[in-house]
């Protein structure tokens, strides 16, 4: 499986899941921490056409850090 087959299977899967929940989720929230986990949650998240919200959860652990939660919401949009 090539790496766009592995994105559209994982925005279908969560396209999927929302479509089958008793009351399905009008959008999604995504806690964004700067790292790359929460990036691509996110990023896989809005493209499944679903209003995305990216709460900003900055690490604290690093001072150099701190924006990049700010900075991916920011692209996201």
């Amino acid at each position: 499986m090539n790496n766009q087959d592995k994105i559209d299977f994982i925005v279908r899967w969560i396209t999927d899941y929302v479509s089958k929940m008793h009351n399905p989720a009008k959008s999604l929230i995504v806690g964004v921490s700067g790292g790359i986990d929460s990036a691509l949650t996110s990023t896989l998240a809005s493209m499944t056409g679903l209003r995305t919200f990216a709460l900003s959860m900055p690490i604290s652990t690093n001072s150099n850090n701190s924006t990049l939660s700010s900075v991916h919401g920011k692209w996201l949009e």
